[in-house]
């Protein structure tokens, strides 16, 4: 073994890098029992969502900044139609909390058959029998405690109260009625097309209760339980093929912490890279990046997947916003019309700040926005991570055409449906207008498809990029029990293990992965 310079902690029995969603309850239920000595290390910064005027306390916020990775997407390649555009801003959640701690707190969760598309590609321990129980667990639902919901778990949801609709919310919810789909009082349960109220992670109407104040901060106190913030791992430590700790930089100095066994939860873009920086990868790209190969491992860093959306933006009448009110009570799941399947989702975004969206920053008159949303939920567009050298300060170059032909004809479907939907009366009436779009556009195929190909952007929910799978396929990196390929010490528990991105937002699956991760690394210590 490499000579170590230990930190004043000594050795751990684990040590957890990222203290996003995933890292937060990891770190939690690892050391729970009391037993086993934890490190969780996270380059961003503590909360601090303890101040009653904390950006992290407020779920009604659309876009937070300070709080985030400086990563940019390349969503077109250099030969693709239309040219090149800009890279897109991919601000992930660089805080602890990850990026729950900065989202919009939706709480939606994977579809049955999202699992079944696991189970087909070599996973049958995700089917959906089998997750719903940690789906459960992790669950302190307000609304609803069955067999399909929990009541006890840590994070807390719930759905808007009657009195709290908006409504411009209830009128959207009604126009989808019209469209064709069905109110559901649970969008947390079934698939077919439905409109319903959003279940959040909010107390009160929109008080943010992220992954840290719901795991994370209740643990802080233990004894066994050490957190590291300001703590960029800079790479894994190897003795021969088992991981026995990470080198990290700490204050502007490169540290050295020990463990029995390394986690990685950071996140399908930071797991990749720091695979990758620690010498396994593909070897192809290692050697171009200059870096010595530990592991054969193409997989790591390839299937980045992501929900490919865009916004209808429309200026509201005078008093229709507010600030402070929720961002989001009211989503659909709809067919596009490309085929038969439910495909898309579309929602309300109220009360949203004009200063958060670019194009809108100038329009004083209006300092509150409407949009609609359309959210393609299974993209078939795939990208990759890929480092650049060893240097962990140099971020990694994120690929992620968006410009595959059905994910583009099915978002402009979506966003045919989202225009009758905002266009009826009972939307219309709230609206001074929906910006840069026109009936005569929206009427013309080609425009529609030309016009969705230039806006389309992904949703901030990477995936993928470290497939977990059987070790025979090489379009995989992990074990289902995300059990690293060929190293021994080495799991990897966060989204980047997803074979296929779930149809909704991400969170509540990463989540549930990691609740089930960690029971199975404790059982492993009790074997």
């Amino acid at each position: 073994m490499e000579s170590m310079t230990m930190t004043a902690g000594g050795e751990f029995d684990f040590i957890v890098v990222g203290g996003g969603s995933a890292g937060c309850v990891m770190a939690a239920r690892l050391s729970e029992n009391g037993r086993h000595r934890v490190l969780l290390l996270e380059a961003g910064p503590a909360s601090d969502s303890a101040r009653e005027d904390s950006p992290l306390r407020d779920a009604s916020r659309l876009v937070l900044s300070g709080y985030n990775w400086g990563y940019e997407a390349h969503v077109r390649g250099d030969g693709e139609r239309g040219g090149r555009r800009k890279p897109f801003a991919y601000s992930l959640g660089k805080v602890l909390g990850g990026s729950s701690a900065i989202n919009g707190a939706v709480a939606l969760r994977a579809f049955p058959s999202d699992f079944a598309a696991w189970e087909r590609m070599g996973c049958p321990e995700w089917s959906w029998d089998k997750v719903l129980p940690w789906f459960r667990k992790m669950e302190q639902d307000a609304d609803r405690a069955d067999e399909w919901h929990g009541g006890d778990g840590p994070l807390r949801l719930r759905r808007p109260a009657t009195g709290e609709i908006h409504p411009l919310d209830q009128a959207f919810s009604v126009s989808c009625q019209r469209q064709g789909m069905p109110y559901t009082d649970d969008l947390n349960l079934g698939e077919d097309a439905a409109v319903g109220l959003v279940p959040a992670n909010v107390r009160g109407q929109a008080e943010r209760m992220d992954v840290y104040r719901s795991y994370l901060q209740p643990a802080q106190g233990r004894a066994n339980l050490t957190v590291e913030t300001g703590a960029e791992a800079a790479g894994i430590v190897f003795d021969g093929r088992r991981a026995c700790g990470v080198d990290a930089m700490v204050g502007g100095r490169r540290l050295r912490y020990a463990a029995r066994r390394v986690v990685l939860c950071a996140g399908a873009v930071g797991t990749a890279a720091l695979l990758q920086r620690s010498g396994i990868g593909d070897p192809e790209h290692l050697a171009s990046a200059g870096i010595p190969l530990r592991a054969a491992l193409p997989a790591v860093g390839r299937n980045l997947t992501d929900h490919a959306s865009l916004v209808l933006w429309a200026l509201p009448k005078p008093g229709v916003c507010a600030r402070g009110l929720p961002w989001r009570q009211v989503a659909a799941r709809a067919c596009s019309g490309y085929d038969e399947r439910v495909d898309v989702q579309i929602g309300l975004l109220n009360n949203v700040a004009s200063e958060t969206v670019p194009s809108f920053q100038e329009r004083v008159a209006y300092p509150m926005l409407v949009g609609g949303s359309v959210m393609l939920m299974r993209p078939n567009a795939q990208g990759a991570v890929r480092v650049l050298s060893g240097d962990p300060a140099q971020l990694p170059r994120i690929d992620l055409p968006l410009s595959d032909d059905a994910d583009i004809a099915r978002l402009a479907g979506g966003v045919r449906l989202l225009w009758r939907v905002l266009k009826d009366p009972l939307v219309s009436c709230y609206l001074d207008g929906v910006q840069f779009w026109s009936e005569s556009m929206i009427g013309n195929p080609a425009v529609v498809a030309s016009a969705v190909r230039n806006l389309v952007n992904p949703g901030w929910h990477a995936a993928g990029t470290v497939r977990m799978g059987p070790a025979a396929d090489p379009a995989c990196a992990a074990g289902e029990d995300g059990a690293v390929h060929g190293l021994d010490g080495l799991t990897v528990a966060d989204a980047s293990l997803f074979p296929t991105i779930p149809s909704m937002p991400t969170n509540l699956t990463t989540i549930m992965l990691a609740e089930r991760l960690a029971a199975a690394l404790l059982d492993k210590e009790r074997a």
